[in-house]
């Protein structure tokens, strides 16, 4: 899965640009670099970024660092100056790039690798399909049973995504609004 993901990223053409505003011809080697690092890293540190949804961030900051630390190995044979190229800030935050929803996607992938496998590749064909008609013609089950997967599964994975996301803010829920409306959570 780590394969995968770090393969993934790094041929992602919003970096691919990014490594060559930072390293110029040399951006083929910084990727190379980075990809390194992030497959040498233990399993424990990888989980933390990787599940915390700061994967890009850290590989953004892993390039910059490469191509402008005096102590880097990569910076000493490429000879690259910070002057190089505009603000790091600027570097960080590319147009395309949306990480709340980079966050939201890495949450919601861990959720569902726990989830039965056929419960996780039923959505994930739901949603490459576009409709429970389509899922029937590609596998044979019943429209009805593949909607009532789908609903039950979009309904867990609402339900533990909205857990997960009240834990990682520490709240219990208890006594927030939890963005119920002007109700204060009362039902009519």
């Amino acid at each position: 899965m780590r394969d995968k993901a770090i393969l993934d990223l790094l041929s992602d053409s919003s970096l691919k640009a990014l490594g060559s505003r930072i390293a110029g011809q040399d951006a083929d080697d910084l990727i190379q670099e980075v990809a390194l690092v992030l497959l040498e890293m233990d399993d424990e540190k990888w989980l933390e970024i990787n599940e915390g949804g700061y994967l890009r961030w850290y590989v953004i900051r892993t390039m910059i660092n490469m191509a402008t630390s005096d102590r880097s190995s990569f910076h000493r044979k490429h000879k690259i100056r910070a002057t190089d190229f505009q603000e790091l800030d600027e570097l960080i935050h590319i147009n395309d790039y949306d990480s709340e929803r980079e966050e939201t996607l890495l949450i919601l992938e861990s959720i569902l690798d726990t989830y039965h496998w056929y419960d996780r590749d039923m959505l994930k064909l739901y949603f490459k399909e576009g409709s429970y008609r389509k899922v029937e013609a590609a596998t044979g089950i019943p429209f009805k049973s593949v909607g009532n997967t789908v609903k039950k599964t979009l309904t867990k994975l609402t339900e533990d995504y909205n857990g997960r996301i009240i834990k990682l803010n520490g709240s219990s829920g208890i006594g927030s609004d939890m963005g119920r409306g002007s109700n204060d959570g009362l039902e009519d």
